[in-house]
């Protein structure tokens, strides 16, 4: 019987491909892959070989360096 490996989930601390990240960030995979050739998002990768690798903690800390709240007025 084959098991099929579960989805990696931010509370993990793993490395993960640029498809598991997209799903992750909810973005298309296509975008990191920009986003690594030019620059424009600091957005910590590894580079194994050619492989490239994105760990689960790095992307909690761009999701919470990226949270933006707006202030509350108290009434």
């Amino acid at each position: 019987m084959s098991h099929s490996p579960k989805p990696a989930t931010l509370t993990d601390d793993v490395l993960i491909d640029q498809i598991e990240a997209g799903k992750l960030l909810n973005i298309p995979p296509a975008t990191l892959q920009k986003w690594r050739s030019t620059g424009e998002v600091d957005l910590s990768f590894v580079k194994i070989g050619r492989a490239v690798r994105y760990n689960t903690a790095d992307l909690r800390k761009f999701i919470e360096a990226n949270t933006h709240n707006k202030m509350r007025v108290n009434a």
